[in-house]
Parts: C-alpha cells; sequence; structure tokens
C-alpha cells in the first residue's frame, strides 16, 4: 500500500530546501520595504500590508539559528493559516513537489517540532514546514 502524499511547495532559504502544503502556499512575494516592530524577536523582520493585512516576515534562517540571514531578502513564500498569514523568507522556489505525509519533528520541541522530515524530493532532502503549529508557536513565544 502507497503511503498518502500531498503536493507541496517547495522552496530553498539559504542552503536548505523546505515545503510548506500547497493548499496553504497564497503565493510568492515580492517583499516591499518592512515595516519593524519594536522590541520584535530577530527572526521577526518586520510586517508588511499586503491586500487589506498586515503580515509578519520571519527570517527562517535567523529562527532556526542557521546563520545571520540577509540584510535585505527579496522574496518569501506566503502562507495562509485559518489562525492567520505569515511569509517565510526565500533565496528561490524550487517549485511544487508531491512528498510524503506522517513524517515525525525533527525535535521534540521549540521550533523543530513543527518542522517535520527529511522528505525526498528531486532537488534534495525537504523540512516539510507544518504552518499552523509554527504560526501558533510563534504567537506564544514572540
Amino acid at each position: 500500500m502507497a503511503e498518502p502524499t500531498k503536493g507541496h511547495l517547495v522552496f530553498a532559504c539559504g542552503e536548505s530546501l523546505y515545503g510548506v502544503a500547497a493548499d496553504l502556499a497564497a503565493e510568492v512575494v515580492t517583499l516591499p520595504a518592512l515595516t519593524r516592530v519594536p522590541g520584535a524577536p530577530g527572526h521577526l523582520l518586520g510586517v508588511f500590508a499586503h491586500r487589506g493585512e498586515v503580515v509578519p516576515v520571519v527570517d527562517l534562517l535567523k529562527l532556526l539559528g542557521l546563520g545571520q540571514g540577509l540584510e535585505a531578502w527579496k522574496r518569501a513564500v506566503l502562507v495562509r493559516t485559518p489562525k492567520g498569514a505569515l511569509a517565510l523568507t526565500a533565496t528561490r522556489v524550487a517549485g511544487v513537489s508531491v512528498l510524503p505525509l506522517g513524517l515525525s519533528p525533527l525535535a521534540a520541541d521549540g521550533v523543530r517540532a513543527h518542522l517535520l522530515g527529511p522528505a525526498r524530493s528531486p532537488g534534495g532532502e525537504v523540512a516539510i514546514v507544518e504552518c499552523q503549529g509554527l504560526f501558533e508557536h510563534l504567537s506564544r513565544v514572540g
């Protein structure tokens, strides 16, 4: 019996690949000038207005402790969850891949608990972002 799968938008942030469920990936946006949020954690680069809503921009590299990120991110993947939207920084979009469901979290707690995998895609190993859990996690801890 084949394992269940789902379409994911796969994108790179730095050297690593990430995937978000295609039904949650609203679009890839070119980032405008961001409005800084005083006292925000370093991974929250700021917010921007998009079609009538304020969208926070999260630097995945900083959030995961993988580096300093870029000074001027140009693109992000806009993700919509039932609780709200957020934009995840991206250096490039790799396309849509069908990836397996039911993967284990990369850690038991913290932000990595909302990354599943690794999954294999044509471009390499992908960490799947569990967007709803990540949104809730960031809403609690900042």
